[in-house]
């Protein structure tokens, strides 16, 4: 990155300096030998105009860390000028650790040209990086090249181009909300949550500090995440950009590791639910390596259920095994079909069902969590985390893969766990 290509350049300055020191004099030779042996020295080759545009790109993300108006606004033209100046407005309420801006593909044609742009950004505190790609339209002027525009190539933003947010920290968490939002007890929620998912996941560890963002609603976490489409019923996330290596889609690398919260539906909550869904989200974020491409949802989203010790979710399951019948009978079938260990078997098996199904789908992994860690112990959840991540147990997400882990782990076959979950779940049932 352009970070690197300065040092190199640094050592290189030193380098020359230290040889000429302990260079011996030359020795004489005629004045005519001398006058022959004289070369001109070569001219200093001019830099290209993709080293121009990748100087430039060094200046600008300079200047979003330090918060330097004056030097980020030198680096835009037109149009642009007044989105970089509300950029930096804002980013210079953001306790920024370090940002990196670098052309991953550049396109140039005469004085204007298109960059494909990386930006990775990081907090004080916060061990995280967390990234930005864009596609770039430059100009070059009298006074160099100029961003013209700036445009998300995915629809996801920095925060500080988004709006105006205010940090507040606490022993474990930065959060960033609104400049003008109140959030009272926020940061007491957020430490109560974390204490709440260490006590229901021992022995799990969590990151030091986890950056939390609070949005008003949806559509301001949507201009920050390109992973969620659906949010409108939605109270908390976490979040993570995650690569998978190997048959069992094991994780192997973590970045952007982040907590949004929806204020519009978290804020009117009991303290207690609001230190709930704070618990489930950091079991998330603390379960991410462990989360690999073969855990199924119920197993991802159950283990996080337990840990925040929410030991009521169950009961919409119970009620509909025990003959509860729905207002709009023609949502009856798609929830009884989400209760099934099979049908929630994948990672995804959640992306395309209806909200009520979601919604049944996520009492019966609670379900499922509560009736396992009850019966065989919390480290079983653990461990059958392990055991789907593991490449000596073969086969892909699904039913087949799950019957093998169950077999391994709980000694049960998935049709003797189903029946330990029904019966679990029909004891919750307020009916």
């Amino acid at each position: 990155m352009a970070a690197v290509a300065a040092t190199t350049l640094l050592i290189a300055a030193c380098g020359g300096d230290g040889e000429t020191a302990s260079m011996q004099p030359a020795k004489q030779t005629s004045n005519k030998a001398s006058g022959e042996n004289k070369r001109k020295p070569a001219a200093a080759k001019p830099p290209s105009d993709s080293e121009l545009l990748n100087k430039m790109l060094t200046e600008r993300a300079y200047a979003i860390h330090t918060g330097d108006e004056a030097a980020f606004l030198k680096t835009s033209t037109g149009a642009q000028v007044a989105k970089d100046k509300r950029a930096i407005s804002a980013a210079k309420l953001l306790p920024l650790n370090d940002v990196k801006i670098e052309a991953g593909g550049t396109e140039i044609d005469g004085d204007k040209g298109t960059l494909r742009v990386h930006m990775a950004y990081r907090f004080d505190g916060v061990g995280e990086w967390y990234w930005k790609t864009s596609r770039m339209s430059v100009e070059k002027t009298e006074d160099g090249w100029k961003v013209a525009k700036d445009r998300p190539s995915s629809g996801t933003l920095a925060p500080w181009e988004h709006t105006r947010y205010k940090a507040r920290t606490s022993k474990h968490f930065l959060a960033l909300a609104p400049a003008t939002m109140k959030v009272g007890k926020l940061m007491r929620d957020l430490e109560k949550g974390r204490t709440t998912m260490r006590r229901g996941l021992k022995g799990v560890k969590l990151p030091d500090r986890v950056l939390v963002i609070v949005n008003r609603n949806s559509n301001d976490t949507k201009a920050l995440t390109k992973d969620y489409k659906t949010l409108s019923a939605v109270v908390a996330i976490a979040e993570a950009q995650v690569s998978t290596d190997g048959p069992a889609r094991k994780v192997s690398e973590v970045s952007g590791n982040r907590v949004f919260v929806l204020w519009r539906s978290y804020g009117n909550r009991p303290p207690k639910a609001r230190q709930r869904v704070i618990a489930h989200e950091l079991a998330h974020v603390a379960l991410v390596k462990r989360t690999g491409g073969r855990v199924p949802v119920w197993l991802s989203e159950g283990t996080a259920m337990y840990a925040s010790g929410d030991t009521n979710r169950a009961s919409d399951a119970g009620a509909l095994l025990s003959g509860g019948v729905l207002r709009d009978s023609s949502k009856q079938k798609p929830a009884e079909r989400a209760l099934s260990l099979s049908r929630l078997a994948k990672p995804n098996s959640m992306n395309r069902m209806s909200s009520i199904s979601i919604s049944f789908a996520y009492s019966y992994s609670a379900a499922a969590a509560y009736a396992i860690a009850n019966k065989y112990g919390q480290g079983a959840l653990l461990r059958l985390h392990a055991a789907f991540n593991n490449e000596k147990i073969k086969g892909k997400p699904g039913r087949a893969l799950t019957n093998k882990v169950f077999k391994k782990v709980l000694k049960k076959s998935l049709s003797q766990v189903e029946a330990e979950v029904e019966a679990y779940a029909r004891t919750k049932s307020p009916f």
